[in-house]
């Protein structure tokens, strides 16, 4: 049973990149409304070097099941569990002495409860309390039929490429002309380009990598306080077998912004995680790449773009009772605390496609009031405890 993080090289079978592939082979449209720079290729029908080895079972667990829950995979401090029977796998933190899985288990339904049955057996040997995050609405019924205690806490927001209204100019009128100005090579002068480093016969390219990866980090330090929740901190290019990249060049070639499109298997499309712009970059850098991102895909009939999770602002259970109204106050009392509200807002400007949408879950074993998983669940979403006590 192998509990810890894997780190993955480049080489996998090309069955991990059927959608990858398809974007980078998909020509440009006459209807694109951003032009793309695609990557460089040697040799666009090319193999994998390791095209006959079979897949490691979490790669294979994941490029099955894999949904945008699972954005911990690109996060270090992330671990994979898998199956020592070849029930699956999945991912998970120990933060306050709980191990946390987030995202619902990689493998069907029919293996839940022995994939968990394994967890159990491990987390126990480490005296350790079981939380679940971002689980879907079909294993969230699992769990109550395990006895769990469970709460909708947010909704995953999805874009349709193959039906947007800003792609067929019938909204967002204001993101497009920004997005024309800003690749005008008169006025603002950008570009935005394709990166994917794992796809055989795609040209790697470590500087840039690395000049990205500064962008995320710069990024990040900024946005570095207490009241900035469910911020993720990833290596981004920590397994290129499962994404590409799309960035955004100035005028001078120095990169402005970077999107990760991870793929997930379970919808047969992409996770968009992060998007951001440069510390000090025009604005409207992530309009564009979302935008971009959507025209990518429109070009290979990919119907399935996640923009991740929009938490509510109140805890949803049905309970009553002591415990779940505490629960209940202390959620209300953490979502005053950080900086959430402007979220749905801004994914409602990429008019979502609300039948693509799902509800999203936490789930912990039922005790009167969980403190623990509690306070683990907060430290997984950047929530700290000073900034909850200021509240008001």
């Amino acid at each position: 049973m192998d509990s810890s993080t894997r780190s993955l090289d480049s080489s996998s079978t090309e069955t991990h990149h059927d959608l990858l592939r398809r974007v980078l082979v998909s020509p440009a449209s006459s209807s694109d409304v951003i032009p793309i720079q695609m990557p460089d290729m040697m040799d666009v029908d090319a193999q994998d070097d390791n095209e006959e080895e079979d897949d490691d079972a979490f790669d294979e667990a994941y490029r099955l099941h894999s949904q945008a829950s699972h954005m911990g995979i690109l996060d270090p401090s992330y671990q994979t569990f898998v199956s020592a029977q070849g029930h699956g796998a999945l991912i998970y933190k120990i933060a306050s002495r709980t191990l946390i899985i987030t995202g619902d288990p990689l493998c069907p339904p029919s293996a839940y409860t022995a994939l968990l049955s394994e967890v159990n057996t491990f987390r126990q040997s480490l005296n350790l309390k079981l939380a679940l995050m971002n689980i879907s609405e079909p294993f969230a019924r699992h769990c109550r039929s395990q006895g769990h205690t469970v709460f909708r806490f947010g909704r995953e927001r999805v874009l349709n490429p193959l039906t947007n209204k800003l792609l067929r100019a019938a909204a967002g009128k204001r993101i497009l002309a920004r997005n024309r100005h800003l690749l005008d090579p008169n006025r603002g002068g950008l570009s935005v380009g394709v990166y994917a480093p794992a796809v055989a016969g795609t040209v790697s390219r470590p500087l840039l990598e690395r000049e990205l990866q500064r962008v995320y980090d710069n990024w990040r330090r900024q946005r570095r306080d207490g009241r900035r929740a469910y911020v993720t901190q990833y290596d981004v290019f920590s397994r290129p077998k499962h994404a590409l990249f799309l960035y955004v060049l100035g005028p001078d070639r120095q990169p402005l912004g970077l999107a990760a499109l991870r793929s997930v298997g379970a919808r047969a499309g992409f996770h968009l995680d992060p998007c951001l712009a440069a510390p000090g970059s025009p604005s409207g850098i992530t309009d564009l790449l979302v935008v971009a991102a959507m025209t990518l895909l429109r070009r290979a009939g990919i119907a399935y773009l996640s923009l991740g999770c929009e938490p509510l602002p109140d805890l949803d259970d049905g309970r009553r009772g002591l415990g779940a109204s505490l629960t209940r106050l202390g959620y209300r009392r953490v979502m005053r605390a950080v900086r959430l509200g402007g979220k749905k807002a801004y994914h409602d400007k990429f008019r979502p496609d609300d039948a693509l949408g799902s509800d999203l879950y936490i789930a912990m074993p039922s005790v009167a009031v969980p403190v623990q998983q509690s306070l683990a669940l907060m430290h997984v979403a950047n929530i700290r405890l000073r900034r909850l006590f200021l509240a008001g």
